[in-house]
């Protein structure tokens, strides 16, 4: 349990950056859309309705969905895969069969979902917790996550003239990043990261500006021809100078080819961007055959 506890710590190293310092108290929905959130700790918590019941779930906008086996009953156990920023984890859990899961006006019917024991991050965020609500539920909901104004947003909501803005300006950055990477410019590169840049993968994690940029330079910089990096965005949002968005992505030299989607949270400071994190998830890498 220590394991995962770490890993749940890991997903939430970029979110809480963009985290406000309110108390736990949620606050009062703006209109039938929004659904307050509540705190754990630092960590944002949702109230969803689980059989007609309230239920507290912590949200990892990148993890498995998952329950509490302390707060419900399970039928059978299996083998399942836990998914979290970093790792994907194969273990024994139980299996609970949920005849409807509603938040607001939006509901689930007849899902399964693992349960395992997370009493030790409940009590390591200082309240109870009878579950996780991951990117698989979030989508399914067609849920958002409002950091900033500590709510989640039900449908897909309109993005402003100013978020439409902001995303344009920094989209424009990071296409000057990738230009970056594709001539082997570390220089140019580091100057996109943030001090304390994070960037998690399955095969481990760079922390800070020096490590990421010494990673990409001795790992792809000295290859001749140079690789190419391209990156396609998607599903951006806006809150306040931050901004997050999925991203689709391959790395290709004629011996190089790795591809993977991800999520990258980018903030403007000074009317500069600087990348906060990165989070990826290969789906295709490795050496190419030699011809």
């Amino acid at each position: 349990m220590r394991n995962h506890q770490g890993l749940l710590a890991c997903a939430f190293a970029g979110l809480t950056l963009a985290l406000p310092a309110h108390g736990a108290r949620a606050q009062t929905p703006a209109n039938g859309s929004e659904i307050p959130l509540q705190r754990c700790d630092r960590l944002p918590v949702v109230i969803l309705q689980v059989d007609k019941a309230d239920k507290r779930f912590l949200i990892d906008t990148a993890a498995t969905s998952m329950l509490n086996e302390k707060s419900f009953t399970s039928r059978h156990t299996k083998e399942v895969h836990v998914q979290s920023w970093n790792e994907t984890t194969a273990l024994n859990a139980r299996e609970v069969s949920i005849g409807e899961l509603s938040l607001g006006s939006h509901s689930l019917r007849a899902i399964k979902l693992p349960a395992i024991d997370l009493s030790a991050i409940a009590k390591a965020c200082g309240g109870p917790l009878d579950g996780i609500l991951g990117v698989d539920l979030l989508e399914q909901l067609g849920v958002t996550i409002d950091l900033e104004r500590s709510v989640a947003r039900l449908g897909i909501t309109p993005s402003s003239s100013s978020d439409v803005s902001l995303i344009a300006d920094m989209e424009k950055a990071m296409q000057a990043c990738s230009e970056a990477f594709n001539n082997g410019d570390a220089d140019k590169l580091a100057s996109c990261f943030d001090p304390d840049f994070l960037l998690s993968s399955p095969g481990g994690e760079l922390r800070g500006r020096d490590e990421a940029t010494n990673h990409f330079r001795q790992r792809y910089f000295g290859l001749n021809p140079r690789v190419h990096l391209s990156m396609t965005m998607s599903d951006q949002r806006a809150v306040g100078n931050v901004v997050w968005s999925l991203y689709d992505y391959t790395i290709e030299s004629p011996s190089v080819h790795t591809a993977g989607r991800g999520m990258m949270l980018c903030r403007r400071f000074d009317s500069r961007w600087y990348i906060l994190s990165m989070h990826e998830s290969p789906i295709d890498s490795g050496l190419k055959p030699a011809h």
